[in-house]
């Protein structure tokens, strides 16, 4: 068959943009069609100046963001998102006509492909990710005018879409339900990850068992949830170690933001609702590398992540694909990755006393663990590995384009 050229759109994009799932993804699934033969473009975000430069295979196109409007006033947030689209649309006719691209590919939030689905010319695929109007329900922020607008642009942008894929059935629904459409249009290409080598486990044998939770710090990953179960857990097993990886937010009213006041940090509030005689048990690792972050997935025995919501949950078959058992929140797409009692646990949301009963069930029965673990890899390897995902969205390209 013939061989695609294909260019993604994603801010997010590894080593300088690594913010969250949408810049993993875009990175795994580009480098594993690059892989497969596949001519691939990314156009992400520079944090400085413009540049290009090839990454196993892959065509990177860094753009830096654009002032068009100086004076934003009430509207900066849809402001932002408007003048980076129209930066990413310059970009695309620059990369359209050099490389005669068959298909684009743009994430749903930011909507980043709302000025390309103007003018194009080129099928444009909009993959479903979590909605910016999930974001400011779960952050509790006010829905402004600003922050309507910048939601109607992302739906604007998946209207206009010649296809519209996601991971999960259940994401789909949500988004769908907004939009008044009907889900059975949506084609579901689940995310997949790299087969870690796990030969080489580091597990502690001083029977100091580590709970590993990795995601930004913020609401919606539901880590005020761990944190207000670790009382629990260290008063059953005072050695208990928990690893806290990602990002620290600054949360005021308003908005979110990776740097701010410390008042606002969601880390020093998580910090001091852990009672002063447990806290040396609890490590905040900050934003870590992917070697770095391997070595905790292989020396952990437990993976959790009390989300209140993933449209998919990425970091749990990243876990899973490690050989160990996950807990999680039966919400959204995470009811579609955790098989509760096989691979893992689904616990009620917001329930730090259930968590904490989990999670001890799983800290006192070895066998358990391992057994669980072993089954999680089996099931990654099964259904959610970068092969599946690129033969599937490959698939789901030609289709398109026959």
């Amino acid at each position: 068959e013939k061989v695609l050229n294909i260019c993604f759109i994603s801010r997010e994009y590894p080593p300088d943009t690594p913010w969250g799932g949408i810049g993993k993804y875009t990175y795994n699934l580009a480098r594993g069609l690059a892989l497969a033969g596949q001519n691939v473009h990314v156009v992400a975000q520079s944090l400085d100046i413009d540049r290009d430069y090839k990454d196993s295979g892959v065509y990177v196109h860094k753009v830096a963001h654009k002032t068009i409007f100086p004076h934003k006033g009430p509207l900066k947030e849809f402001a932002i998102r408007l003048e980076y689209s129209y930066r990413v649309y310059q970009k695309l006719k620059e990369i359209m006509r050099k490389y005669h691209i068959d298909i684009v590919e743009a994430p749903n939030f930011s909507a980043e492909g709302f000025v390309y689905s103007f003018f194009k010319k080129i099928p444009l695929i909009t993959r479903l990710h979590t909605h910016f109007s999930e974001v400011i329900e779960f952050s509790g922020w006010p829905r402004t005018f600003d922050r309507r607008l910048s939601c109607w642009l992302e739906d604007a942008a998946i209207l206009r879409s010649d296809l519209i894929t996601c991971s999960t059935r259940r994401h789909t629904e949500v988004v769908f339900r907004e939009l008044g459409l009907n889900p059975d249009t949506v084609e579901i290409v689940p995310l997949g990850t790299p087969l870690p080598n796990i030969e080489e486990e580091i597990n502690a044998e001083d029977g100091s068992p580590i709970v590993l939770f990795v995601g930004r710090l913020e609401k919606r990953k539901g880590v005020h949830i761990l944190v207000k179960s670790i009382p629990y857990i260290l008063k059953e097993i005072p050695l208990t170690t928990f690893i806290l990886i990602g990002r620290d937010t600054f949360v005021s009213p308003d908005f979110i933001s990776f740097d701010g006041q410390e008042d606002h940090s969601f880390k020093a509030q998580l910090i001091k609702d852990i009672p002063e005689q447990y806290r040396q048990n609890v490590h905040f690792l900050g934003y870590v590398d992917n070697s770095e972050l391997s070595k905790h997935f292989l020396s952990c025995d437990i993976f959790v992540a009390p989300s209140l919501y993933e449209s998919f949950g990425f970091i749990y078959i990243e876990a899973m694909s490690y050989g160990k058992p996950v807990i999680g929140c039966g919400m959204g797409g995470i009811l579609e990755i955790i098989k509760d009692g096989e691979t893992g646990f689904l616990v009620p949301p917001e329930d730090p006393v259930i968590l904490a009963d989990t999670i001890l069930k799983l800290l006192k029965d070895k066998g358990l663990r391992m057994e669980m673990g072993s089954r999680a890899r089996k099931y990654v390897e099964a259904n959610f590995t970068t092969e599946i995902m690129v033969q599937n969205t490959l698939k789901t390209y030609r289709k398109l384009l026959r």
